[in-house]
């Protein structure tokens, strides 16, 4: 029961940053989550909510969406999660975890000890793309590379965050599919699901709200040394 309680405070805390970035929610909540309730169990869940969480986000700043970029993610991510999926029906999973980990916390240490902006040539930034979505086809968790990505083509935050979390629609649409394929849409984990919903809609409307009115900053900085704590108790 403890275990529960403490997962629906980590839906509603990311959901919160999810609000406001449209992307760090699911990677910040993956690694408390899988400790909470299992790799299964959390995957399909988080993939869920994130799907209901670009949904809204794209319901709200549809005007900001960049078609051309969109289109352009979203065929290039696809090809990596379709060997995500692959490498994760092959490969042992705590190998999986600790290499996930040793990921996140390179991604949040780039994030806070790294603020220059490294000018990429176009072929870098495609194979960091596919590289997302190897990711996101493993862990939901491909958003860190996607970002690399998206600091260069995106200038503007609601541009950035509308674009992105329509990428999200269609690539947690598809896991949402392989994930019901595989059996794992189970009346406990929808149980837990519908537990989630409250947390997630609240987190949501305040995370609305602060991007909107609130510094990025300071949340990507929070976000950042989240990822490092979250990633060393994978490890550990």
């Amino acid at each position: 029961m403890l275990k529960d309680i403490m997962f629906l405070l980590v839906v509603f805390l990311t959901n919160i940053v999810q609000g406001i970035t449209g992307f760090a929610g699911t990677v910040l909540a993956m690694p408390p989550s899988i400790l909470l309730e299992g790799i299964d169990v959390a995957k399909v869940i988080l993939n869920i909510l994130g799907l209901f969480s670009s949904i809204w986000i794209i319901i709200i700043s549809y005007k900001d969406l960049n078609k051309k970029e969109f289109i352009k993610i979203m065929i290039i991510m696809f090809l990596g999660l379709l060997a995500g999926i692959y490498i994760y029906s092959i490969f042992s999973i705590p190998v999986l975890l600790k290499i996930y980990a040793c990921f996140i916390i390179l991604i949040a240490l780039k994030g806070l000890f790294i603020k220059k902006e490294i000018n990429l040539n176009k072929n870098i930034l495609n194979i960091i793309l596919f590289i997302a979505g190897i990711v996101h086809g493993m862990f939901v968790s491909g958003g860190p590379l996607l970002i690399i990505y998206a600091a260069q083509k995106f200038k503007e935050k609601s541009e950035f965050r509308a674009t992105i979390s329509a990428v999200w629609v269609v690539l947690n649409s598809y896991l949402l599919y392989t994930h019901w394929k595989a059996g794992l849409l189970i009346q406990g984990t929808m149980t837990k699901l519908s537990w989630s919903l409250i947390p997630f809609v609240i987190g949501m409307i305040i995370g609305n709200i602060l991007h909107k009115k609130m510094s990025q900053k300071l949340f990507l900085l929070i976000t950042y040394i989240l990822l490092v704590i979250s990633g060393f108790t994978l490890i550990i």
